[in-house]
C-alpha cells in the first residue's frame, strides 16, 4: 500500500478513533471518577489517543493479501501493542486514577471495545465505497 493511501487510510481511522475514545473516556469517567473537575486540557487527551490508535496502520504494512488467520494473528498482534501503549500511559499519567480498583480492567476492555467497533466502522464504510465503485463500474461496462 503506498504512504497516500495509508495516510489516507489513518486519517478516516484517526476520526473514528476520536469519536469513539471520547465516549469511552465519558463512560470511564462517569463510572471510576465522577467527581473530577477537567480543565479544556481534557479535550486534548481523545486527539492524542486517537494518534496513538493509528500507529498498526503504518507499523503493520503488507503488500499482499493475508490469509484469514494471517489477518487474525496480525489483528491480535495490533491489539496487544495498542493495549501496552495505552496502559503504559494510563499508568504514566497522573491524571488517571489506575490505583483504583477496576480502573485499569475498564481501560483494557474499553480499548478493546473501541478497537473491535473501529474496524466495523471501517468495513460499513468500505462496504459503502465498494459499492458505489461496482455500480460505477457495472455502468460503465453498460456504456461501452
Amino acid at each position: 500500500m503506498k504512504l497516500k493511501n495509508r495516510a489516507l487510510k489513518a486519517f478516516k481511522l484517526y476520526f473514528v478513533l476520536v469519536t469513539l475514545i471520547t465516549i469511552l473516556l465519558m463512560i470511564l469517567g462517569v463510572a471510576f471518577d465522577a467527581d473530577r473537575t477537567f480543565s479544556y486540557q481534557a479535550f486534548a487527551s481523545p486527539l492524542i489517543y486517537a494518534a496513538v490508535g493509528v500507529i498498526p496502520v503504518f507499523i503493520f504494512n503488507q503488500e499482499k493479501e493475508l490469509s484469514v488467520k494471517g489477518l487474525i494473528i496480525r489483528r491480535i498482534v495490533e491489539l496487544a501493542l495498542i493495549e501496552a501503549i495505552y496502559i503504559v500511559m494510563a499508568f504514566s499519567a497522573d491524571t488517571i486514577p489506575t490505583e483504583k480498583k477496576g480502573v485499569v480492567i475498564g481501560i483494557a476492555l474499553g480499548i478493546a471495545a473501541v478497537y473491535v467497533l473501529s474496524f466495523f466502522v471501517e468495513y460499513i464504510i468500505e462496504s459503502v465505497e465498494s459499492k458505489e465503485m461496482n455500480e460505477y463500474l457495472y455502468s460503465f461496462q453498460n456504456r461501452t
